[in-house]
């Protein structure tokens, strides 16, 4: 039987923007996500918590939207040290509330990594307003460095490749059980494609989409459910415009026996990594109204 090598990290932790509509970003995450804040950074930078961990989302006020940072939680036993001699980078120590110790990382041009093993939890509590979701999922990259993004990936932090798209324009990865903690997608340009908080359940779409009406703003797709992953999704944008998924139902991958948990909903059994047509987004044949590959 092949080995099966644990990734270095198992889950994203937080994701920090730089943020040009900064004030309405604050209160879309806040208020609309419903969101927790937990600190106010010397540079006048926002941390949020969807509940237990200081902070989920870090928003900078910048002239330009940008991906300012990704924080990784380190599996125990893993040495920041260690990372440090085969990743390079920098370790800080208290460069930010809630984090006493991290090493960063530039895996390619534009995207940092801060990878940790603690992380505050002062657990604010989670919200009964706004969308209250249950916690942060997944982060969608575009990077014009893709195929070295996706091995710095693979090789240096030890993900598990498990789908496609398009002949692997759209590239998932995992740390841990989720189908995908990081997708990265070969396109032009530089930014975060999409952040996804995981919903408390399947009926919370329905709350949640109401919510964000009464906010003004619009779900540009879904809920439907996908093919890669088999989430229940839908998308909408924040005010810098970038896109903001809430899902539910999410594959689990098993790394050991090479496919995702049997599920009734599955075209194919197993369900193995594959690449998916990019006429095969949604697995109820839902139009996009939108471009969802531009994000």
């Amino acid at each position: 039987m092949t080995r099966v090598f644990a990734p270095k990290v198992f889950q994203l932790g937080y994701v920090a923007l730089e943020c040009p509509d900064f004030d309405r970003s604050v209160d879309h995450y806040a208020e609309t996500i419903g969101m927790r804040q937990t600190d106010i950074g010397h540079d006048g930078e926002r941390y949020l918590s969807i509940g237990y961990e200081h902070h989920n989302i870090v928003l900078r006020r910048a002239q330009q939207k940008a991906l300012a940072h990704l924080g990784f939680q380190v599996q125990p036993g893993i040495a920041l040290e260690d990372l440090q001699r085969d990743l390079g980078g920098m370790m800080k120590s208290d460069s930010q509330p809630g984090v006493s110790q991290l090493l960063e990382v530039e895996a390619v041009p534009g995207v940092v990594f801060q990878l940790y093993h603690d992380i505050a939890a002062p657990a604010p509590g989670f919200k009964k307003t706004g969308v209250a979701p249950l916690r942060l999922g997944h982060v969608a990259l575009i990077s014009t460095h893709a195929d070295a993004l996706m091995a710095f990936f693979e090789e240096k932090l030890g993900f598990h490749f498990t789908d496609s798209i398009g002949g692997r324009l759209a590239n998932f990865y995992t740390c841990n059980r989720d189908h995908h903690v990081v997708n990265v997608l070969k396109l032009p340009g530089d930014r975060v494609h999409h952040i996804a908080f995981e919903l408390k359940g399947n009926a919370s779409h329905a709350m949640a989409a109401d919510t964000l009406r009464e906010n003004g703003v619009p779900i540009k797709w879904g809920p439907a459910r996908h093919t890669a992953g088999h989430n229940l999704a839908s998308y909408h944008y924040d005010p810098d415009n970038t896109m903001i998924e809430l899902y539910t139902d999410m594959d689990q991958y098993v790394p050991q026996l090479g496919f995702c948990e049997p599920r009734p909903w599955h075209e194919h059994y197993p369900m193995r990594p594959r690449d998916w047509g990019l006429d095969e987004l949604c697995a109820w044949g839902t139009d996009f109204a939108f471009n969802l590959a531009l994000g």
